[in-house]
């Protein structure tokens, strides 16, 4: 085709899209961009009568190559509104640098830089304001240029008042869900910090990883303190798998639940790891190497929750819902990221923000429902180990008191002697016929004796009165020493008592010590033991001159 065939044809398709029903019908008119290769130092088109003639010169590209380069887009412009404050925005990717070019029909040339490095004019994009007539025809003309490209880039124009309003929404709710993800981190944080749980811990790092990702993707570190690092925005996105599969081991149990599951995701957290030099040495590539280990991690994230969940893992299906939440925009714009498929929906990025903000929320939930049970275990446990506390502190046959539980009572105790208010008496008393009952009437009398015996002492109706079994057919029982008058005669009945029971020439003995007489627990303990001898003696004595009386009676 000629130069001036060719410049025919351009001049016929401007004037053809000016004049169809579709441009009409809006308040601007912007055609599908044609795209071309750009060279090194190639310089735009002069003017609006020179562009359909530098078009001719350009070699055009099929589509925009995500691992970067250097490109023009061109458009053709017709406003069909009286308003003439516009802006044009490249979006859809982080591009390096775009420089706009408006050329009007009636010879005005209108020129703008933007770009990563550029400063901005509008939060969180690359728009400029530009001028425009009604009744004008433009050329738009964009050079755009970086060393990748996330997904296909787009060039729109809109109202200056339309885009602010937009801008402005849509940065709201940028700042609405980097702030959540900043707290769901520090407050995860804490509570590790708190109780030393490691899936707490690689959570709260898994979202700060998730959040300076996104914070560099909406150039917030570029906005607030003239920070650019392109080589940082797909470090902390390769980190992602590497954090979450440590925090869904612990979480979710992994290695005990599916060993298999647990050692893919080892391969996967090794292949990230890996990874992560390439968002600096590799950089054209490395945000299609991201997007692949993103799609990977998000599948087995969501099989190893539906196989915890099948083997009984409550939790999990707060862990399954909050992937599915990550996987619905993923399935949408990851294939777009890859090139695999055109872009799906518009801010593709920010649905992805979204996704993944909800994803953290909901894992949130994961994490406090497990914090739930395991303070519900925890208070089973402690309710378990009461139990066996008390246990442990009973006599078996009796239900009273062991040698345990008066040894820490023995402890507690602290006045003795002239620092006592409330004078205490601890009589210690031993069944002395035990052995002959368990010998003659057997072991089953043996233990009815001992449970008849606390029965009765229980049965004085004492004030505060405590029974301890400390030893096989020793008792020992505290009481206030206004009450040990009263326990003293219940004691000297327990013969007569129980051999009408059935236990004929049962005898006991026992001894008594009042805490004001004492100067410590053990002295306590020894006074009565020796009160308890000198009522054996005295016994004995007793009986051996009962026979002697006897026998000289009979003689």
């Amino acid at each position: 085709m000629s130069k001036t065939n060719l410049h025919n044809f351009w001049c016929f398709l401007l004037l053809f899209w000016t004049f169809s029903p579709f441009a009409l019908s809006a308040e601007i008119a912007l055609d599908s961009p044609y795209l071309f290769h750009a060279e090194a130092k190639q310089l735009p088109p002069a003017d609006f009568k020179e562009v359909s003639q530098w078009m001719g010169q350009l070699k055009e590209a099929s589509s925009v190559s995500l691992t970067g380069g250097d490109y023009w887009m061109v458009s053709p412009v017709m406003v069909n509104s009286r308003q003439t404050r516009w802006v044009v925005d490249a979006s859809n990717s982080i591009i390096e640098s775009v420089d706009y070019w408006l050329l009007g029909s009636d010879g005005s040339v209108q020129f703008a830089h933007s770009g990563y490095y550029a400063p901005y004019e509008f939060l969180f994009d690359y728009g400029r304001k530009v001028r425009l007539n009604m009744g004008t025809d433009y050329w738009l003309v964009t050079r755009l240029s970086s060393q990748y490209f996330s997904s296909a880039p787009e060039v729109a124009l809109e109202s200056q008042e339309a885009h602010q309003l937009t801008t402005d929404r849509m940065a709201m709710a940028i700042l609405l869900c980097l702030g959540g993800l900043l707290f769901i981190a520090f407050y995860n944080l804490l509570i590790y910090i708190s109780i030393f749980d490691k899936a707490f811990l690689y959570y709260g790092l898994y979202v700060l990883a998730y959040l300076g990702g996104w914070a560099l993707t909406f150039h917030l570190p570029a906005h607030l303190f003239n920070f650019h690092q392109l080589e940082l925005h797909h470090l902390f996105f390769i980190s992602l798998p590497i954090f979450n599969i440590m925090f869904y081991k612990h979480f979710l149990q992994l290695p005990s639940y599916s060993p298999r599951l647990w050692r893919l995701s080892q391969y996967l957290l090794i292949a990230c790891v890996i990874a992560l030099p390439t968002s600096i040495w590799l950089l054209p590539y490395t945000a299609i190497i991201a997007s692949v280990l993103i799609m990977l991690w998000i599948a087995l994230a969501i099989t190893c929750g539906n196989v915890c969940l099948m083997k009984g893992f409550a939790p999990a299906r707060y862990f399954i819902m909050a992937f599915t939440c990550l996987l619905l925009p993923a399935v949408i714009i990851l294939p777009g990221n890859m090139g695999i498929t055109p872009d799906f929906i518009e801010h593709a990025e920010f649905a992805t923000l979204l996704g993944g903000t909800v994803d953290a929320l909901l894992l949130s939930l994961a994490l406090a429902n497990k914090l739930k049970l395991m303070s519900e275990e925890r208070k089973a446990h402690i309710e378990e180990l009461g139990i066996a506390w008390e246990k442990a502190r009973l006599d078996a046959l009796t239900r009273v008191g062991n040698r345990y539980a008066f040894d820490e009572f023995m402890n507690s105790q602290l006045a003795f002697a002239n620092k006592v208010v409330n004078p205490m008496a601890l009589v210690l008393l031993n069944a002395d016929s035990l052995k002959m009952v368990n010998d003659t009437l057997g072991h089953q009398e043996g233990d009815r004796l001992l449970q008849r015996l606390v029965q009765f002492l229980q049965s004085t109706n004492i004030a505060q009165l405590k029974i301890y079994r400390i030893s096989g057919d020793e008792f020992v029982a505290i009481l206030p020493a206004s009450g040990v008058t009263s326990f003293v005669n219940t004691l000297r009945g327990l013969t007569a008592q129980f051999a009408t029971e059935g236990f004929r020439d049962c005898q006991f003995s026992f001894g008594i010590a009042i805490n004001a007489d004492v100067a410590n627990p053990h002295e306590w303990l020894r006074s009565a033991d020796t009160s308890l001898y000198h009522s054996r003696m005295e016994k004995r004595r007793q009986e051996y001159a009962d026979t002697r009386t006897g026998e000289i009676v009979s003689l």
